[in-house]
């Protein structure tokens, strides 16, 4: 018996060595193809597991016919039989909603499954570079979040886009934007923004829709808040560097043309022969015309007549529309980072440049960025974390000529004509050549951005923590202007040098304690600090004129005289605002399925007085997730069912000025002494926060695994208090005076669906979003107020009682009367006048649709993703249609170039067109000279249109021919911005319309196709 006991000890290490075997495979992404670092693989049933290296490679020692369960951060788990490990690499898919994953909320994180707001989240793969050929990352959210409305409002390089979420909520039209927060630092103001964040240093983006989720910001939250969490390395992963990098050109689409020599000089003669035929249809019928009035039309007539003889055009032709442009101009971007961590701390390092160049005109935008992250775990009780991000944007000589090219008559030779002193003269009166203006402009603005934070966590207790941070952000900026004397605009102060600059430092300091518990079936979440936050702004700068005329001399000391007083007042500012608040949020769940959460904050601000300084934010939601009830919890179809709803408070302190609330005098030169003068705007000590209440209601679902993803949100938000600068009589002094003035409503859906298929070679995957919003203002002290800025010789923007924000006020247009060609207006008030009270106001603004659709396809080593973005029910006011509608002279004294579509004009009694005729002098019913182009409905234009916003082809090179060259991952690309745009507008942009919704020499945004590579070491 023993020898047997023997002889089984003695064998069995060789038959325990024939059960174990070694087992290698690999583990990517079944879309992209690309390795998947950090994977944990470990055998079912047992401890024994190995982590993924940075070429997503694993080895490890299993018995015969077992089963490896394989997990990865955003990806789904999976568990495969290692004879399939052998065979092919495993294959991960993307988490469609993962209901574990934290979701950044205010001053801290949620579990997705225990969130009772409205929030979405954009991760890091749809920031790639690749995927958002822009330099903003603000423009990556585009057709991307339900309820968030993203537009570039112009084609200018380095341009920031305009966001909304879920509607304005005010009536400043630049105090719309939502609040943005970088790793706990709040941004604020318009000199910093998303484009000083490189978008490949982003982990995620999330959106606070509600105003339960963004009361905890008190002030600032009304308008929606944006939350930015930035890339950091892994405990206990190799050192993974990344180089991505593509190169391209940007091209604007040629969709509005201009006349050529001959049709100008058509419709130029027309113009002035309607006129003579005008003047002589009323003198020879001259009753009722004083002796003056003859004399009048007669030297009318005379001035039409030595126009046409005057008339001399150049056997030659040029659409300057399409000279300005510059054709394949150039656009590109590398990044390079690493990512790493040991035992006990991780880092994060990038550098980036992003290059475009003005499709249009003239410029450069640059931005260089550099980031360092740093977290280390001093003990088991301590972790600080140190972070820094840098920024510098230059822009080089950007100059926008549309404005010129509408202008310039189409025989202007290609060549600036130049004097004979080398300055640059003019063609035809005193038209500027837009290539002369082009050349002219010898602009450099550059910006430089820090924003750093260093934060400590103490672990008080095992279930209470400790956060300390300080956040800040330095801001400056110089901008550099030379015109030459020699030049267009130099000229007139025979040369100008321009300097101007800030230098801004804000900082806010956040203290607060977390606490997280579960008593058996109730789990608690509590939150409670203090924050405190410091803005101080100073601007500066000079002008220098009258300069040598000299082409080389291009410094400020050669001028000879410093610009106006007024000027260097204007220019030379200092302000500072101080605000704190105290805050607290409390989240309970019971068996996490009944989900109940509140917080309340306390803010304050040195810009109000006193007795309206402090105010309250409160906010509740709560939930209820049928899917974790008994008759639900074991079905395998239905993962998540949740219902939610909230209530909040969210405030806005943004469009009120830093001393709006105060009666100010101002420092001012009088007769070359110093003197005191009453300030432009009058002080309002009543004035008092905007807030905005909203009710939101909404349900989650998840289904076939989380295959299969919806969220469904009503909301109902109403702000009062509105802020803005209402007219006060000139017996202040002053112009204006900051005031409450009324309410506004925005209410809507949101809608976010996903669906994608299972693993395997051929993949697929939806996401589609849409919004429903609806706008009104539902009171005012006046009926109407000024929204944005006053265009001479447009239409007003206004906001009117009943309607949506954003509206223009206008004639309405009847048509061009056949008999005639002249237009016709509806009388509001048959009091056969037109005036100012027949005007209507027409909401243009504010869509009433917008939404998003993502395809991504992928079959083997080829991934194909394709994004569309839609906004219906919105509309602009051309105003550049407008203005080339009069056939008169402008002041340089040459009748400007039209569009080709005034071909189609009225030409003879019974054409049916939208074009009115081409005359010059008073005409129409109304006998004035602007009677044909008056801001009227017809230059309203439906501006609804579908973008092909992105598509993108990659190829994963296989991993089988990566390891013979050392390399982890090799993925090339070719990708296209701005492809195919479907609308009905007929002007250059339907996206590039100014906030108030009017168009006016706006620079298209650009088409962009680039090729790239994206690698893994």
């Amino acid at each position: 018996m023993r020898k047997v006991i023997l002889l089984i000890v003695m064998c069995l290490p060789g038959m325990l060595a024939m059960a174990q075997q070694v087992l290698k495979g690999t583990v990517i992404d079944s879309l992209t193809r690309q390795p998947v670092p950090g994977a944990t693989v470990k055998v079912l049933g047992t401890a024994n597991g190995a982590t993924t290296n940075e070429k997503g490679e694993f080895q490890l020692s299993v018995p015969e016919n077992a089963k490896l369960i394989i997990s990865s951060i955003g990806f789904e788990n999976m568990t495969v039989p290692v004879t399939l490990v052998r065979l092919q690499p495993v294959q991960m898919r993307v988490k469609a909603i993962a209901l574990t994953d934290a979701v950044v909320v205010g001053y801290g994180s949620q579990q997705r499954t225990k969130v009772t707001n409205a929030i979405s989240t954009v991760k890091a793969g749809a920031l790639s570079a690749e995927k958002n050929i822009a330099g903003d990352v603000g423009k990556a959210l585009q057709g991307r979040v339900a309820g968030v409305f993203v537009a570039s409002t112009s084609g200018a390089p380095g341009n920031p886009p305009n966001i909304q979420i879920r509607g304005a909520q005010s009536v400043n039209a630049v105090a719309t934007n939502p609040l943005i927060v970088v790793d706990g630092l709040v941004l604020e103001g318009s000199t910093v923004s998303l484009n000083s964040i490189n978008p490949q240093d982003i982990e995620s983006i999330d959106v606070l829709k509600d105003a339960a989720s963004a009361a905890i910001y008190g002030a600032r939250g009304s308008s929606g808040v944006i939350i930015v969490t930035t890339k950091k390395g892994r405990v206990n992963s190799k050192p993974v560097l990344n180089v991505n990098m593509y190169t391209g050109v940007n091209n604007v689409p040629a969709t509005r043309h201009l006349m050529n020599t001959a049709e100008y000089g058509a419709l130029f003669r027309e113009a002035r022969n309607n006129r003579i035929a005008d003047i002589d249809q009323q003198l020879s019928s001259p009753a009722g015309l004083t002796p003056a009035q003859i004399s009048t039309l007669q030297k009318d007539k005379q001035n039409a007549q030595s126009q046409l003889d005057g008339l001399q055009l150049a056997d030659n032709s040029t659409d300057w529309l399409d000279r300005i442009r510059h054709r394949n101009a150039p656009v590109s971007n590398i990044q390079a980072s690493m990512s790493g961590g040991g035992e006990r701390n991780n880092y994060y390092m990038s550098l980036g440049r992003f290059a475009e160049t003005a499709s249009m005109g003239t410029g450069r935008f640059e931005r260089y960025t550099g980031r360092l992250d740093v977290t280390q775990q001093v003990n088991s009780w301590l972790k600080v974390n140190g972070n820094i991000n840098i920024t510098q944007s230059v822009n080089r000589e950007l100059y926008n000529p549309i404005g010129l090219a509408l202008a310039v008559r189409p025989d202007t030779p290609e060549d600036p004509v130049l004097n004979a002193d080398g300055s640059l003269g003019y063609y035809a009166g005193q038209q500027q050549h837009p290539l002369g203006a082009m050349r002219d402009n010898k602009s450099r603005n550059k910006a430089n951005v820090y924003l750093g934070a260093l934060s400590a966590e103490v672990k008080l207790l095992k279930e209470l923590q400790f956060r300390s941070a300080f956040n800040a952000t330095k801001y400056n900026s110089l901008n550099r202007e030379f015109y030459s004397p020699m030049g267009y605009i130099g000229a007139f102060n025979k040369g100008q040098f321009k300097t101007s600059g800030a230098d801004n430092f804000s900082w806010n300091y956040d203290n607060y304690f977390t606490y997280n518990q579960r008593f058996r079936r109730l789990g608690v979440n509590a939150t409670l600090g203090y924050t405190f936050y410091n803005n101080e702004i100073s601007a500066f700068g000079f002008q220098v004129n009258n300069f040598p005329r000299v082409d080389a001399i291009t410094g400020a000391g050669a001028g000879a005289e410093y610009g106006s007083p007024a000027a260097l007042a204007n220019m030379n500012i200092t302000n500072r605002e101080i605000s704190d608040a105290y805050f607290m949020r409390v989240g309970l769940d019971l068996d996490g399925k009944y989900l109940f959460n509140a917080s309340l904050r306390r803010d304050g601000s040195s810009k109000l007085l006193k007795g309206n300084r402090y105010s309250w934010f409160p906010a509740v939601s709560a939930g209820w997730d049928l899917a974790r009830e008994h008759f639900l919890e074991k079905s395998k179809i239905i993962s998540q069912l949740k219902l939610r709803s909230s209530y909040g408070m969210s405030g806005n302190i943004r469009p009120l000025g830093y001393f709006d609330a105060q009666h100010m005098l101002q420092a001012k030169a009088y007769n070359g002494s110093p003197a005191l003068q009453i300030s432009g705007v009058v002080g309002n000590p009543d004035i008092r926060w905007e807030r905005t209440r909203q009710v939101d209601a909404g349900i989650d679902m998840a289904m076939f695994n989380s295959r299969f993803t919806m969220a469904v949100d009503y909301y109902n938000k109403t702000t009062d208090g509105l802020m803005t600068a209402t007219d006060v009589s000139w017996i202040y002094g002053a112009a204006s005076m900051q005031d409450n003035i009324g309410n506004i409503r925005n209410y809507g859906v949101d809608l976010e669906l996903a669906y994608s298929s299972r693993p395997g070679r051929f993949t697929w995957k939806v996401e589609t979003n849409m919004n429903i919003n609806r706008n009104e203002i539902i009171s005012l002290k006046d009926s109407l107020t000024n929204y944005g800025a006053f265009t001479i010789g447009g239409p007003r923007t206004r906001a009117k009682v009943g309607q949506s924000i954003g509206s223009v006020q206008v004639y309405e247009s009847l048509g061009v009367n056949p008999a005639t060609g002249d237009m016709m207006y509806k009388d509001q008030n048959n009091d056969g006048q037109w005036n100012a009270d027949d005007m209507i106001t027409i909401p243009v603004a504010m869509p009433a649709f917008t939404g998003g659709t993502a395809i991504t396809l992928g079959y083997r080593n080829f991934t194909l993703e394709a994004l569309f973005n839609y906004v219906a029910g919105n509309k602009v006011y051309d105003f550049s249609e407008q203005t080339l509608r009069n056939y008169n002279a402008d002041a340089t004294g040459v009748m400007p170039n039209k569009f080709t579509n005034l071909n189609d004009r009225w030409k003879k009694p019974g054409d049916m067109t939208a074009i009115p005729r081409a005359v010059t002098g008073p005409h129409g019913e109304g006998k004035t000279t602007d009677w044909n182009y008056r801001p009227s409905t017809q230059f309203v234009y439906n501006a609804s249109y579908m973008r092909l916003r992105n598509v993108t082809l990659a190829y994963a090179i296989p991993a089988a021919m990566l390891r013979k060259v050392k390399m982890s991952g090799c993925r090339v690309y070719t990708s296209a911005q701005n492809l195919l745009t479907i609308t009905k507008y007929p002007g250059f942009d339907p996206e590039a319309a100014a906030i108030t919704g009017v168009v006016s020499n706006n620079l298209p945004n650009p088409r962009a196709m680039v090729i790239g590579i994206d690698l893994s070491f």
